[in-house]
């Protein structure tokens, strides 16, 4: 069976990780979509390639070697699985008399990255934990609260073990993945842009590392992401309309 293009980028090197950007609940719905707008002499070669690429059976024989999820990509998992979900948000609502809506959105995403979570725990087990990880993001808007950002990461990491922490590249949230690289949570630094932000971000987890080492916390189950931004920042962001505003004239080689 012919290879995808991402099954030979794999091939390039031993250390390469290809990770899926949207919660796994959503992967066969993506894929069926996909499909539909193939040409018909190819959907059943393409068939079997997104079944390699993930495979909901069979998670542990996926390419896609973890998941990166956020609150908008969530979204998309009540959109695809409607009925279901509005049974989880009346039960929750049930369980829970006079929620208000934070608390309720809130208790909706984390259901949502349990089960994603579970679903990719055979990939973490597989390998030892080193790949299989499901990203959780802490509430963006708390950027720069540090006790909220905690609050929520421990709260999410709680679901299960596989789940690494999205914490923001501000200076509260390099505080906050100190913190959490000290009692072994996975972290995912996200945004960076710049190699400030990706020095403290080193900083912050070097110092988190030697005081989880003194404290004798296990960290056989944890690791280390940077999400660097670039495109987001530049030909996708602002980078381009801050030079203009100074009278920069900025060409696709210097973004």
């Amino acid at each position: 069976m012919k290879k995808s293009p991402l099954e030979r980028l794999m091939e390039t090197h031993p250390g390469l990780e290809i990770w899926w950007d949207s919660s796994p609940l959503i992967y066969n719905s993506w894929a069926e979509g996909l499909l539909k707008k193939a040409p018909p002499n190819r959907i059943e070669e393409l068939r079997e390639q997104l079944r390699r690429l993930y495979d909901p059976n069979h998670p542990e024989k996926a390419l896609f070697r973890g998941v990166t999820t956020n609150p908008p990509l969530s979204l998309n998992v009540i959109k695809t699985h409607e009925s279901a979900m509005t049974r989880l948000v009346d039960g929750l609502i049930e369980k829970n008399p006079g929620i208000n809506k934070e608390r309720l959105f809130w208790l909706t995403y984390k259901e949502i990255v349990r089960r994603g979570a579970e679903m990719y725990f055979g990939v973490f087990e597989r390998s030892q934990y080193r790949y299989g990880y499901l990203s959780g993001q802490v509430d963006p808007r708390n950027l720069t609260d540090k006790e909220k950002m905690i609050s929520q990461a421990l709260e999410l990491a709680g679901l299960s073990p596989n789940v690494m922490i999205k914490v923001p590249g501000s200076k509260e949230g390099y505080e906050v993945i100190k913190v959490l690289t000290s009692k072994g949570i996975s972290t995912n630094n996200t945004l960076t842009f710049v190699l400030p932000q990706l020095m403290a971000c080193a900083k912050a987890v070097k110092e988190g590392v030697e005081i989880a080492k003194r404290n004798g916390v296990d960290l056989t189950r944890w690791r280390s992401v940077i999400t660097h931004m670039t495109a987001r920042y530049g030909d996708l962001g602002d980078m381009l309309k801050e030079a203009e505003s100074l009278g920069i004239e900025l060409s696709g080689a210097d973004v």
